[in-house]
């Protein structure tokens, strides 16, 4: 799965299908959001510029318009956060969830494009367009035909899902289409787990002594009730705001990657907590501190159901870890960083906030933020190569680094978020750059005594 922005997708021209897809008459149900919807959802009421997600996967031969329109009912009738909005009304932002089978699906006209930069711009546009969470639906279907090979494309605001849900829309989409198309029958999908569900049974909330509310308490004070920060200068302004701009690259290949996920089990880590400690090392390659605070989306899909279904299921955690030169004491370091953020993870954000001494410090819109997600892992994963499946995100503004971590059977990649300032760029190059030395350096290993493993890749996700 390539992790990517739309700026640099490059989609091969063709004749552009979509669908305009309109409510009538269906009945609402109030429905919870989530923690990160209403965040996210608030943003753009306060004018910040929307995110879509889009997935994308290659079939063979052109489109057959009627099966690709049976498969994307078929999955909004799956997946209730694709059957869920939002409103903002004089209560504040609340959820509704639609009847999807009162949904009119339009086929618009069909647009042949002869240019990579013209197909670009025009399904950009009706993307743009299209998902924004303050509407119903958020989401865009669509797809390129072309005679040898064509696109099948569906992009959603973030309000419906996250990073792993584009895995799972390519899965069931690709199954689907492929048994509308071959057989005129709707192909059996194991079972999905209700988003709206999850979220309508928040966690409980911990007691009011307990050491992970407290160490949450302790984090915030020390960070002068901030969150986590690029630790260096970006070039901007406090409150100033720049382009964004995309940087991807592969880290480290296939092989390489392996040897750092086996030296990391032999000492009790995962290959997540590798690549905490080896950012760590390399921030401070670069002029930063000795403890790096970063946040990291952390995964809450706990059922196999879950696994199957789309929705943002994440919540995010700060992380402290301390930079070791010597590869062992790094590994560990990333075990016990990444053992204590999960802790964190597993209180409601809205008791950290309610019980915090003092109010949020925002200096920056954004957060620095590390995100890590094994596609291996994923539902359709041993196809992902053949289908060409690429997750694509809106670009927008930005005011700090945010790093997407994916590994494949082709090793680790990035794909970093940052503000398009000359002193960012030049920045994130060389942490990109000390960032590959750094995780070769642990693919090599180290003598010390291996510790039990303790940690496991499966408890770590993204948003996109």
């Amino acid at each position: 799965m390539l992790v990517t922005t739309a700026d640099h997708w490059d989609p091969r021209p063709g004749t552009v299908i979509s669908w305009r897809v309109t409510p009538r008459g269906t009945a609402e149900q109030d429905v919870r959001l989530s923690t990160n919807q209403r965040n996210h959802v608030a943003g753009c009421v306060g004018g910040e510029p929307s995110v879509w997600l889009a997935a994308t996967f290659d079939v063979d031969g052109p489109i057959d318009v009627e099966a690709l329109e049976a498969a994307y009912r078929t999955v909004v009738s799956r997946h209730s956060a694709l059957q869920s909005g939002a409103t903002v009304d004089g209560a504040g932002v609340r959820g509704v969830r639609l009847d999807p089978g009162a949904l009119e699906w339009t086929t618009r006209i069909p647009i042949r494009t002869v240019t990579v930069r013209r197909t670009r711009r025009h399904i950009r546009s009706w993307l743009d367009q299209a998902c924004s969470p303050l509407s119903y639906p958020a989401f865009w279907p669509g797809a390129i035909s072309r005679p040898d090979r064509s696109t099948v494309i569906f992009g959603l605001d973030h309000l419906h899902g996250d990073a792993y849900s584009l895995a799972v829309l390519i899965d069931d989409l690709h199954t689907l289409y492929d048994g509308f198309a071959g057989h005129q029958v709707e192909p059996r999908l194991p079972e999905a787990g209700c988003f709206v569900m999850s979220e309508a049974a928040p966690a409980a909330p911990v007691a009011d002594d307990d050491p992970r509310l407290v160490a949450w308490q302790d984090f915030l004070q020390t960070q002068g009730h901030r969150l986590p920060t690029f630790p260096l200068g970006l070039g901007l302004e406090i409150g100033e705001r720049a382009s964004q701009r995309t940087e991807v690259r592969r880290m480290i290949d296939g092989p390489a990657t392996a040897a750092v996920a086996h030296h990391a089990q032999r000492h009790g880590a995962s290959t997540c907590g590798a690549v905490l400690a080896s950012l760590a090392l390399a921030v401070r390659d670069i002029g930063g501190p000795e403890l790096l605070a970063v946040l990291v989306p952390v995964h809450t899909r706990r059922t196999e159901a879950d696994r199957r279904a789309v929705g943002w299921y994440t919540a995010t955690t700060p992380v402290e870890v301390a930079a070791h030169s010597d590869p062992c004491a790094a590994l560990l370091e990333g075990a016990r960083a990444l053992a204590a953020g999960r802790g964190l993870a597993e209180v409601p954000l809205e008791q950290v906030m309610a019980a915090a001494t003092s109010p949020l410090v925002r200096e920056r819109n954004d957060v620095f933020m590390l995100s890590y997600l094994d596609y291996r892992r994923l539902p359709g994963s041993a196809e992902f190569a053949r289908r060409d499946a690429q997750h694509v995100s809106s670009p927008t503004r930005a005011d700090d680094v945010q790093l997407w971590i994916s590994r494949t059977d082709g090793g680790l990649a990035v794909r970093a978020r940052l503000p398009a300032t000359r002193t960012s760029r030049r920045i994130v190059d060389r942490l990109l750059r000390c960032w590959e030395v750094r995780l070769e350096a642990l693919a090599v290993g180290c003598d010390h005594p291996p510790v039990r493993a303790g940690t496991s890749d499966r408890s770590v996700d993204r948003r996109g």
